[in-house]
């Protein structure tokens, strides 16, 4: 009594075959994954670390030489108005709490109710109430 067909002791054979094979290619690529690797001598690696020192000593003294207050402090972030009524979703996903469903809600009440006559009529839209609209008001136009 045998317990496979002629056929399918040959599809298992294939099969195992092709395993092996692929194993042995895999191992044969990780033998040679290094072989254009070459590692830093001690000597390179004492001249970049004082190379890297010399460079950030001399950043460090530059900042706490110089007077002038650094251009990141004094950085205040463009606010760019957005008209609501013609903005498109990713302008309207600049504004504070106003993600991407609600930008699509309110292109979606634009589209099916006109544009936005007064700032109130934004408090229509699902997803802005009143603390989100006080956010917002310097920021859009209509």
């Amino acid at each position: 009594m045998t317990l496979f067909t002629q056929r399918e002791k040959q599809v298992i054979l294939f099969l195992v075959c092709t395993l092996i094979l692929g194993y042995g290619i895999k191992l044969y690529k990780q033998g040679h994954l290094y072989d254009d690797f070459k590692p830093i001598s001690l000597a390179e690696k004492e001249a970049f670390k004082k190379t890297a020192e010399l460079a950030y000593d001399k950043h460090k003294t530059k900042a706490s030489n110089s007077s002038a207050v650094s251009p990141e402090k004094n950085y205040k972030p463009q606010t760019e108005i957005i008209n609501i009524n013609t903005a498109e979703k990713q302008d309207l996903v600049k504004l504070p709490k106003i993600g991407t469903v609600t930008a699509e809600r309110i292109i979606r009440f634009r589209d099916d109710f006109g544009p936005f006559k007064t700032f109130d009529d934004l408090l229509k839209v699902k997803g802005i109430g009143l603390k989100t609209l006080e956010k917002l008001k310097p920021l859009i136009i209509l």
